[in-house]
């Protein structure tokens, strides 16, 4: 995150538009009733009723599925883990919509690459002294 919210610094790219690659990443973010079901941690019967649960309730859909003791906190941890990893990132929503460059991205990417780098190493030599 330190990438996209550094474009926004720089205004290459607009607050609008990293919220427009946010909302396309969520709506294209693989469920957690899905995922449990290919991961056998869940019945089909068993999402269906934390989706029922739902329908009068805004809690997210792990925390009912564990209050109704269908998945344990270790594995929604596992889930939200498979989850993020099958997830678009921004930096290629950003530029699948044209709000930035590939090239730019990366040259963006290297420099705060750089900048985090050279900014942990006075940090180490400043603590070594002390």
């Amino acid at each position: 995150m330190w990438l996209e919210l550094n474009l926004i610094k720089k205004d290459l790219v607009s607050v609008d538009q990293m919220l427009s690659a946010v909302k396309r990443q969520q709506l294209n973010r693989v469920p957690l009733g899905r995922l449990a079901i290919e991961q056998g941690i869940m019945s089909m019967r068993q999402v269906f009723e934390v989706l029922k649960e739902q329908a009068d309730d805004t809690r997210p859909f792990g925390q009912l599925a564990i209050e109704l003791n269908f998945l344990s906190a270790e594995e929604l941890q596992q889930l939200l883990l498979i989850q993020s990893s099958q997830e678009q990132p921004l930096s290629e929503i950003l530029i699948d919509s044209g709000y930035i460059s590939r090239e730019r991205l990366e040259a963006e990417r290297n420099s705060l690459r750089h900048e985090l780098t050279t900014a942990f190493e006075t940090f180490d030599r400043e603590e070594s002294t002390c």
